[in-house]
């Protein structure tokens, strides 16, 4: 079973850096937030990384 970590786009332009309702922290950019996302991710592994945009869309960004 793999587990699923998530950047998910905020209102104010921020990004939050979840797995599961738990929030870790926001980034000011994407980029950042994935980063954290891929070492979180890692010491999970096997896991998935996912964008979440505000329109609704979803982004697979690759498997850890």
């Amino acid at each position: 079973m793999g587990w699923f970590f998530r950047a998910i786009e905020l209102a104010d332009g921020q990004w939050a850096c979840r797995h599961g309702r738990h929030i870790y922290d926001t980034h000011s950019e994407l980029s950042d937030a994935l980063d954290h996302l891929r070492d979180l991710a890692s010491a999970a592994a096997p896991a998935e990384l996912f964008i979440h945009r505000l329109d609704g869309s979803i982004e697979h960004r690759g498997a850890v």
